[in-house]
């Protein structure tokens, strides 16, 4: 039924509950389309918390709208901009863009949250890998060699939202 759904362009959150236990089982359910996989026995607290985060990001993002979309091959696009998580490249408008490893995850990490406002402690956190609450300006340097790097190519992605963070968005806004 869920590889049906997925074929179909449903992008319904589907949580496979099941007491089939296998990696090999695992791994089906969710290559065929599944956002979870819960075995029997199961804690109802987890199995209510793992729903209400998929409703989260189905809530977040309801129609796909503003979402990096992941090609055939793999690849994330988002407006004229290709990652590829798996050979660690990057193109805008076709054209390939040289960046370093932290450039690299500082995008991956905008495109995996498109349309969606980021936090610089959540950017530190996930990127840098720090929980760190001081005044280092790491993250505006970063941001700033992204777009130095990026913006010569098309128009500017990455929006900053003074006193919160910043979003990559496409130049149409949606």
């Amino acid at each position: 039924m869920c590889r049906k759904l997925r074929e179909d362009g449903d992008d319904v959150p589907v949580i496979y509950l099941t007491a089939r236990d296998t990696p090999a089982d695992t791994v089906t359910g969710l290559t065929l389309g599944g956002d979870d996989y819960v075995t029997k026995p199961f804690s109802v607290e987890a199995l209510v918390a793992r729903i209400r985060a998929l409703l989260r990001r189905a809530r977040r993002d309801p129609a796909g709208a503003g979402a990096a979309v992941r090609d055939h091959s793999g690849q994330l696009r988002y407006a004229d901009l290709v990652l590829d998580d798996r050979q660690w490249s990057v193109e805008r408008a076709g054209v390939p863009v040289e960046l370093s490893p932290t450039e690299f995850r500082l995008l991956a990490f905008l495109v995996h949250n498109a349309g969606q406002v980021v936090t610089r402690s959540q950017l530190l956190e996930n990127v840098w890998g720090w929980d760190y609450a001081g005044q280092s300006q790491i993250v505006e340097t970063y941001v700033s060699y992204l777009r130095r790097k990026l913006d010569p190519l098309g128009p500017p992605l990455i929006r900053t939202r003074r006193g919160v963070g910043y979003v990559l968005q496409s130049p149409d806004g949606a």
